[in-house]
């Protein structure tokens, strides 16, 4: 992007940069949800599904904060 970038540009970066943190956010607070459901499931497929959730929601949560860190970079460029 340009070198000249205007307070606007700016500002849309840091929000996305925030937003993207946000979701890093809820997806680790969601799998710890889904790791807890897995310790207290009663049936085994189900502990193990859970298991998986969890660690797809982990998986999300590093692109989130990979784009986070990236997005507040650019934004103070």
């Amino acid at each position: 992007m340009s070198e000249n970038k205007s307070i606007g540009e700016r500002l849309g970066e840091a929000a996305d940069s925030v937003k993207s943190k946000v979701n890093e956010l809820g997806d680790r607070a969601s799998a710890n949800v889904r790791d807890a459901q897995a310790e207290t499931a009663d049936n085994p497929v189900e502990g193990a599904v859970r298991k998986g959730q969890a660690a797809y929601d982990r998986a999300k949560a590093e692109v989130h904060e990979e784009r986070s860190e990236r997005q507040a970079d650019e934004a103070s460029r």
